[in-house]
């Protein structure tokens, strides 16, 4: 049976020929050794006004490392980067327990937006903590609930680029919205401007609305079907309750373009596991979290590489 549509307009039309050169981009990304050029140079700086042992790799090399490490373990980085020197692309490698502390070390930042002006939607995804399949619970049995990291992420749904993110344990640390807050915040002290927020109904807080409203940010974010009409604390969200009502869900969700959701946070979830899987390999809590958030930043880096090198 043929399943109705809201509307035969499609407002997400893209550009397959660039889209897909983008995607070819991102692969030489992974074999991009500029940084080489820059080794003693860039080492020289590290090393300035350091006390004790200086380092002997840079910054770069590491981060390198970090990325390939999503795919290769920890052993299989050193056997790369130890091909990388014996064809003089760099003066030396490092062994893999030093590989793996400095990797541990790398502070990963989302890298920030150039853009002055963007518009946010914010969301939650899990991603398993172990490989324990269903097999495996059929024939040893179940030794207890399963846990998952929970990822939030921000995301600009018009040009699709990670804006910030957050990795923790499912049940501990800020709720989405409280992050989202806190990752919009951030936005705004960066003198970013943000037009438009999008969310799930998991978003739908007076404190949520009162933010927005304190910082003229337009709010396209699903009302609970039980919310009452009252301000009770907030008139922003009181506005937004009674137009939903009136409106009812489809003609709102048009109105309020609330599918375009979709691209800013889905989209990438998507891609980050479609990439690196769904599951991490450490087996401690916090390099799970590190991990984690590695393939975030490492899925940004990759994007922005890639426009880049469109452009020039």
């Amino acid at each position: 049976m043929a399943v109705e549509r809201w509307s035969d307009k499609r407002t997400f039309l893209r550009d397959w020929k660039v889209v897909n050169e983008q995607l070819v981009v991102r692969g030489e990304f992974l074999l991009d050794l500029e940084f080489a050029k820059n080794w003693d140079k860039e080492l020289e700086e590290m090393n300035n006004g350091k006390r004790g042992h200086p380092y002997e790799f840079p910054n770069s090399l590491i981060e390198f490392q970090a990325v390939l490490n999503q795919w290769v373990n920890i052993r299989g980085i050193e056997g790369i980067t130890r091909k990388v020197e014996e064809y003089s692309i760099i003066p030396n490698y490092n062994d893999y327990s030093s590989a793996f502390r400095r990797i541990q070390k790398l502070n990963v930042q989302i890298p920030p937006t150039k853009a002055r002006k963007v518009s946010a939607s914010t969301d939650g995804s899990g991603i398993k903590m172990s490989s324990r399949g269903e097999y495996r619970e059929d024939k040893y049995g179940n030794k207890g609930p399963k846990k998952f990291l929970r990822v939030i992420i921000t995301a600009d749904p018009f040009t699709k680029n990670l804006l910030d993110c957050e990795v923790q344990v499912d049940g501990e640390g800020e709720s989405e919205p409280h992050t989202a807050i806190t990752h919009l915040k951030k936005l705004l002290c960066e003198g970013v401007t943000i037009d438009k927020f999008w969310g799930d109904g998991a978003f739908d807080s007076k404190e949520m609305f009162n933010f927005l409203q304190k910082h003229g940010i337009l709010a396209a974010i699903k009302i609970r079907e039980n919310a009452s009409s009252k301000a009770d604390g907030s008139f922003r969200r009181a506005r937004e309750v009674k137009e939903y009502m009136e409106k009812g869900y489809k003609k709102w969700a048009m109105d309020k373009h609330y599918g375009r959701r979709w691209t800013g946070t889905e989209a990438i979830f998507s891609a980050v596991k479609g990439i690196f899987g769904e599951k991490t390999r450490s087996k401690y809590i916090p390099n799970m979290i590190l991990e984690v958030k590695r393939r975030f930043w490492a899925y940004q880096r990759m994007k922005m590489y890639a426009e880049i090198k469109m452009h020039e």
